[in-house]
């Protein structure tokens, strides 16, 4: 329609061309009538929507081009001082407008003037200059869309090259550095506030496109979208636009799927115009009352077959909507379809950006520590950034995989972490014994079937949601990683799957710390006795002298030799003689406190050093030991050996205060032992001068 008014419009500007006595005649007016029609509307067109389109642009070059040519025609035609606007206008309309729609304007012009000249030529007739008037107006889009244009792209393009340039040369600053290590790991208020930021950005858009049905020509009072949330199975106000404020819209309304109007027309899924809502029972369910629409047009928002909502278009006037309104609604609805899938997929983006982050982050951090306990306690605590869990247990399962310990705890009684209990039943042994990871949802149903912990397990926890996660290596299961959670459905596919990659890298880092844990015990433990070896005791005696003097507290050493050992070798082979300091070790280790410390400090001597100890309850308890060896029951394929040993003992401060000169106090103590005859315990505060000088 508006296209065929301007067509009308610019016929009667050529009518127009032709002199005549009076000034309104019935085409003038006619032209100024329809001239003033098409420019009100227009500006309202351009009042009421949010984007500029380019007919809209086009249509308003088109009006200005028709008001300068009459202006020109009124005042004196070729020889009008106002044929200036026709080269600044087309300035303008160049660089609002296409160049193919800019040389309509300028053929526009030509063909006006060409007329005017046709139906009136000036009596002293044209200058020859007037030749280059066309040739100027033709070559106004020319340069500025070719010219001016591909210098401003030139000129775009080398400032982009520069900047990248500098970007290139110039150092990080340091915040930028830092985010580059961080990953930009965001908290959890920086996350929300990311999330809602989003949020926000999506709702403006939704209104945005609802405003463009408002400022459609459909008489159209309202436009609501409802999204439809598929946990509750219900309908909420998402984005509403209106002509005016209030809007009359209960936006805090959550419409059930099924119930009145817009519940029916969301489940059945239908395209529903209403021409009398004042026959239907009762107001729109997201009316507050004081607006009373009399059309409806509902349009479900379908991704494929996927429903994301109602999109509602009301409007005060009976009838109101026509076969073409519900195709707009219908393009806008597909629009609406592509806006939600991209908002869909920036948060999709944006949550594993987060949780991608955080997984290199707890490798990092697996990775900056051989300790196997610190190593569980980062996993548990940095799981929380990936998966909102109530409650987390690390299990550490035994070789057999028939007992598990508990090694890490959030959420629940720290005390258990090293409880261990047997795995009988429950869902956890079905994980062991399956190697499989274990997702419920709802986790009272299964609990009906199986419960979460072994019957001999003291640990007593209800949940709603149950994650469960093996640690695997060879498949042998290292142990187990449990997320509870009070929330149903609080645990996704998604969650399992990210998860798995996290189990996979602490069973990695389990595996190495235990290896790294049995090296180190193999480079303090001596081979044949499994005690400790010299080194460990030589570390673990500097220590106590470190400590003492910082707090002075007594500890004393018992230097112990195996009697006649050599002749145990001779008689009964050397396996025999590996049989007996096996037996003088276990015998040691067990009769000590699990403070002290027992090692073997070479061949047949072994040392243990007494803390909190000073000489005499040392010599008590190395007269307990001699005794004990002497009694105890030493046999070698059906042979008795009887073993005895030499004892001695030295004690700081009363003996010494450094440490070679305590183990030397110990050494000589032990010669008086062996000089005396064998077989006894000597302190060396007890000796004379004479006693212990060694030939």
């Amino acid at each position: 329609m508006r296209v065929i008014a301007l067509s009308i419009l610019f016929l009667l500007s050529v009518r127009n061309a032709w002199p005549d006595d009076l000034f309104f005649t019935p085409g003038r007016i006619t032209w100024l009538a329809l001239f003033v029609y098409l420019a009100v509307s227009l500006a309202y067109r351009l009042n009421r929507t949010p984007v500029r389109t380019a007919a809209m642009r086009w249509e308003a070059m088109a009006l200005c081009l028709l008001l300068v040519n009459a202006i020109v025609q009124q005042t004196g035609g070729v020889h009008s001082y106002f044929n200036i606007f026709y080269p600044a206008f087309l300035l303008v309309a160049s660089l609002q407008i296409s160049f193919f729609k800019s040389m309509m304007l300028v053929f526009g012009v030509l063909f006006l003037e060409g007329m005017r000249l046709y139906a009136a030529p000036p009596d002293e007739g044209l200058s020859p200059w007037m030749v280059f008037f066309p040739l100027g107006l033709i070559a106004i889009p020319l340069a500025m869309k070719g010219g001016v244009r591909s210098l401003y792209r030139e000129r775009k393009a080398l400032l982009r090259k520069l900047g990248q340039t500098k970007r290139e040369e110039a150092p990080p600053s340091l915040p930028e550095m830092q985010q580059k290590r961080e990953l930009a790991r965001l908290s959890k208020e920086e996350e929300k506030d990311e999330a809602r930021a989003l949020a926000e950005k999506m709702e403006a858009h939704l209104e945005h496109l609802l405003g463009l049905i408002l400022a459609s020509r459909m008489q159209a009072h309202r436009a609501v979208f409802l999204s439809y949330d598929r946990d509750r199975e219900s309908l909420w106000i998402q984005a509403a636009k209106g002509r005016q404020e209030p809007l009359g819209i209960n936006c805090e309304r959550v419409i059930p799927l099924g119930e009145g109007i817009l519940g029916w027309i969301a489940r059945e899924k239908r395209v529903i115009s209403i021409a009398d809502l004042q026959s239907q029972k009762g107001p729109l369910d997201y009316d507050d009352g004081s607006v009373v629409p009399h059309s409806l047009l509902a349009f479900p928002v379908l991704d494929h077959d996927l429903f994301e909502g109602l999109l509602c278009v009301d409007s005060l006037a009976d009838h109101a909507f026509s076969a073409q309104d519900e195709e707009v609604v219908r393009l806008l609805a597909e629009e609406m379809v592509t806006v939600l899938t991209y908002y869909r997929e920036q948060q999709r983006m944006s949550q594993r950006t987060r949780v991608y982050s955080a997984l290199l982050e707890i490798s990092k951090n697996l990775g900056s520590r051989l300790d196997l306990d610190h190593r569980l306690e980062i996993t548990a605590a940095s799981a929380k950034e990936i998966i909102d869990y109530d409650r987390c247990f690390i299990f550490l399962v035994e070789r057999g995989e028939r007992r598990m310990t508990v090694k890490a705890v959030k959420g629940y009684d720290p005390t258990l972490v090293d409880y261990n209990f047997a795995l009988t039943n429950g869902l956890l042994s079905i994980i062991v014994k399956n190697r499989q990871v274990l997702l419920f949802s709802h986790t009272m149903s299964q609990q009906a079937k199986h419960k979460i912990f072994p019957d001999s397990c003291k640990i007593n926890v209800d949940c709603q949601s149950f994650l469960g996660l093996p640690l695997i290596i060879e498949d042998r299961v290292m142990g187990v990683v449990l997320f509870l959670s009070e929330k149903e459905n609080a645990f996704t596919a998604y969650d399992r799957h990210v998860l798995s990659i996290l189990c996979n890298h602490v069973a990695i880092s389990i595996a190495e710390a235990q290896a790294h844990a049995q090296v180190e015990q193999l480079a303090i433990t001596d081979g044949l006795t499994g005690i400790y070896n010299h080194r460990r005791f030589q570390e673990r005696l500097q220590e106590e002298f470190l400590r003492s003097a910082r707090h002075p507290e007594p500890f004393s050493i018992l230097m112990i030799d195996i009697d006649f050992f050599k002749k145990i070798n001779d008689t009964f082979g050397h396996p025999a003689g590996d049989s007996v300091l096996k037996i003088i070790a276990k015998l040691l280790a067990k009769m000590v406190r699990k403070l002290d410390v027992v090692a073997r400090y070479g061949g047949e001597e072994f040392v243990v050093l007494l803390l909190k100890t000073d000489s005499m309850q040392a010599w008590q308890m190395a007269e307990r030991i001699r005794r004990a060896i002497e009694t105890a029951p030493l046999d070698w394929q059906g042979q008795k050996i009887e073993v005895t040993v030499s004892i001695g003992v030295a004690s700081q401060p009363e003996d010494a205060t450094q440490r070679e000169e305590l183990i030397a106090c110990a050494d000589k103590a032990l010669y008086a032992s062996k000089r005396a005859g064998r077989n006894r315990s000597t302190l060396f505060k007890d000796l004379t001068q004479d006693m212990y000088e060694v030939g």
